[in-house]
Parts: C-alpha cells; sequence; structure tokens
C-alpha cells in the first residue's frame, strides 16, 4: 500500500485527541477519496458534480443515517461524541450539520486508528 507510505501517521492516543480532530482530518479523507473515485470523468466541474452527495452536509447526513445499525458500539461513541460536540452545534440544533460532523469524525478516527480495511468498507458503504 504505497499510498499509505505517503500519508505517515504518527503514533498518538486518539483518546487524547479532541473529537473535532476526527472531524477535521475526516473531512480530507472523504474529500480525497470522493474525488479520486470520479477521476476518470476529466474535468473538475463533473467530478464536483458527482460528489456532492458525499461531500454535502445532507448527502453526508442521510449516509450516516443509512450505515449507523451497521456501526459497533466504538464506532457509535464517537459518532455520538462528535454530534453533541461544541464545533457540531456551533450551527444550533443543525441535524445535517451535527450527522455531517459525526461521519467525518468516524472516517477521521479510522484513518487516524490506521483501521484501513473497516475504513474502505464504510466508505463503500456511503458513495
Amino acid at each position: 500500500m504505497i499510498a499509505m507510505k505517503i500519508f505517515e501517521i504518527p503514533e498518538i492516543d486518539l483518546k487524547e485527541l479532541p473529537v473535532t480532530y476526527f472531524a477535521y482530518i475526516g473531512d480530507a479523507v472523504i474529500s480525497l477519496y470522493s474525488k479520486l473515485k470520479y477521476i476518470n470523468l476529466k474535468k473538475p466541474s463533473e467530478i464536483e458534480k458527482n460528489i456532492k452527495s458525499m461531500v454535502s452536509k445532507s448527502g453526508q447526513s442521510k449516509n450516516l443515517e443509512r450505515i449507523m445499525f451497521y456501526l459497533t458500539d466504538e464506532e457509535k461513541a464517537i459518532v455520538k461524541r462528535a454530534m453533541n460536540s461544541k464545533a457540531a452545534t456551533r450551527h444550533g440544533n443543525d441535524r445535517d450539520y451535527r450527522n455531517s460532523t459525526g461521519l467525518e469524525a468516524l472516517i477521521g478516527y479510522l484513518f487516524l486508528k490506521k483501521d484501513f480495511e473497516r475504513l474502505k468498507k464504510i466508505l463503500s458503504e456511503v458513495d
């Protein structure tokens, strides 16, 4: 897995990181994953059109709701922590924003945990 060698993930205690870090990393992972999926469309405008549901708050919210039953207790705990974080609630009680923050945190957590098999499975379910 050469791509993973490019992204050197430092050894960190994930319990010490604020959940907002997970969401921050997860947002980047989702964006890169979705753009690479449609890279053969040639035009960036076509790529953007195709990845909208994957990167928009409403699309991410729907995707999270669709996979919640599939998540482990540990993963659900990360999602709930993120949904209740100060960052997620700064937009009031916007359900889509809170859900999208939860999904991004889950993806970021799995990436930082280096659980790439599970990350790939979750990403394939939400695209």
